[in-house]
């Protein structure tokens, strides 16, 4: 038994030093990368497929890293500046179909081609290898109740895969994820058609590492 424990910690200080070598090429900024950023959101009415009964729209929107106070409070910065600033663009949500008079407790989506571009000339895209998949939770109702209000808030929630595609900034050759938690605001005053423009906030987790370099058996 103790032979053949030391034959395992051999082999795997092996594996650990073969690693270390066919990593030193990729970007070795600090891992993971944890980034915080609120963003708004405006989103355009694209299409509507009758065959499957989907609406898209298609997502823009500046994210802007705030700031956590010790007591946990998440305020926006009173100075934005470009540096704690990220856009995003081309982010096509395109929703599972729903009454709008009458909409399912929970509404699935999807989200393809969004790209987010940072300063330093980063620049992450969701990978269609792991597809945002996201849900509107219709169930909890309205974010800020009104009934004199035409316009609905609701929850929205979903996670996606990223991956880093220019090559330059803090980000290089990362991978990781995105999740969010917020609302879109959907214009309710003719429920018989989807609204042309929705708007949204999210406060939006982004964790991002090296990926891992498997060495190739000899």
């Amino acid at each position: 038994m103790i032979k053949n424990n030391a034959v395992l910690k051999f082999g795997a200080a092996l594996l650990c030093a073969a690693s270390t070598v066919g990593m030193a090429d990729v970007n070795t900024a600090a891992d993971p990368i944890d980034m915080l950023y609120n963003f708004q959101a405006v989103g355009q009415f694209q299409s509507f497929d009758a065959n499957t009964g989907k609406s898209t729209y298609l997502i823009s929107a500046t994210g802007r890293a705030p700031v956590v106070k010790s007591n946990g409070v998440v305020r926006l910065r009173k100075a934005d500046t470009e540096s704690h600033t990220v856009l995003l663009s081309n982010a096509a949500i395109t929703f599972d179909p729903f009454d709008p008079l009458n909409p399912s407790p929970v509404v699935n989506f999807t989200c393809s081609g969004c790209t987010l571009s940072f300063p330093d000339g980063s620049t992450l895209i969701s990978d269609p290898a792991v597809p945002l998949e996201g849900r509107a939770l219709f169930v909890y109702g309205p974010v800020a109740p009104d009934p004199s209000s035409l316009i609905m808030s609701i929850r929205m929630a979903g996670c996606s895969g990223l991956t880093e595609v220019a090559g330059v900034g803090k980000l290089a050759g990362k991978v990781g994820s995105i999740c969010f938690n917020g609302m879109f605001n959907f214009d309710v005053s003719d429920p018989t058609q989807f609204p042309a423009t929705i708007t949204g906030e999210s406060n939006c987790t982004i964790v991002m590492h090296t990926p891992v370099s498997i060495p190739v058996p000899q």
